[in-house]
């Protein structure tokens, strides 16, 4: 069975979350305030949909730092492990957004999660939350498409994820129908395999990959200008420098191999560092396995 690996982004409360329930058919709780609801990433236990096992990873909002949601000093944290959980890679991005007009965080976002961590490399669909009140739902979309024309989206779906209430004979035909465009349109537009952002065969370290985005996302993010990476400085004494107590760096280092390689190879040893990823690795794979 092929496998789908999906990251979900979007501006907070754009309804990521809203998205992973109803394609998953479990239910996270949802927040429609403006702190959102994800502080933390999220990967969703895989489900099967047209003969392929489709798993989605739902990511923290980009601006949740300066909206209360996750403190400057986490939002490294949630950063590397987003990336570690992309250490598989990923076959397709969904942008998730309002019926609404552009904002700059959909601009941030996009630029962020597309442009800047996937260069360009995964397709990108476009999932537009908040349609139940258009006849027919996809008339908005049709109605904005073109405003939309300067990104590279394969589809914009039209979407539901209202739930509850007198109106929930009206919205969960709809609902149903957002869940089967969603995965035809995953389907569709899914690469055969997923691309890995570093690792083997990529030409790029996981150090490298947080390197190539952190300072960007300290931009969007609004954090203070102190929490810029330095030249050469290694995301191990970045944390530090943040302030991050030294168990979370230490925990963080024993789930990333490449890191603890990083720092293996500081010692004046051969080998070393590639002998510590290689013993992360199998502890790792050992740890799943339970």
């Amino acid at each position: 069975m092929n496998r789908i690996r999906v990251l979900v982004f979007g501006a907070t409360g754009s309804g990521k979350t809203s998205l992973c329930n109803v394609l998953t058919g479990r239910t996270r709780p949802t927040d429609n305030d403006a702190r959102g609801v994800t502080s933390r990433s999220h990967s969703y236990a895989p489900f099967e949909a047209q003969g392929h096992r489709i798993e989605l990873i739902d990511t923290v909002g980009l601006h949740e730092s300066t909206e209360g949601t996750v403190p400057a000093d986490k939002a490294i944290i949630e950063l590397v492990e987003l990336l570690e959980k992309a250490r598989d890679g990923f076959s397709l991005l969904i942008h998730v957004t309002r019926a609404t007009r552009i904002t700059k965080e959909h601009e941030d976002d996009y630029a962020f999660f597309v442009k800047k961590m996937t260069q360009g490399r995964i397709p990108v669909i476009l999932a537009v939350a908040g349609c139940e009140n258009e006849q027919p739902m996809g008339a908005w979309v049709e109605r904005n498409r073109q405003a939309f024309s300067s990104y590279r989206y394969r589809e914009l779906i039209p979407c539901c994820f209202a739930s509850g209430g007198v109106l929930e004979p009206h919205y969960e035909p709809l609902r149903e129908q957002s869940r089967e465009g969603l995965i035809a349109s995953i389907v569709r537009n899914a690469l055969l395999e997923p691309e890995k952002l570093y690792g083997e065969g990529t030409g790029s370290s996981f150090n490298e990959a947080l390197a190539r985005i952190w300072n960007e996302f300290v931009e969007i993010a609004g954090l203070p200008q102190k929490y810029r990476r330095r030249v050469n400085e290694s995301a191990y004494d970045l944390l530090k420098r943040m302030g991050v107590p030294k168990a979370l760096c230490d925990a963080v280092v024993a789930h990333i191999p490449d890191l603890l390689q990083e720092i293996g190879n500081r010692v004046p040893v051969p080998f070393v560092g590639r002998l510590l990823k290689f013993v992360a690795e199998k502890a790792l794979g050992s740890s799943k396995g339970r």
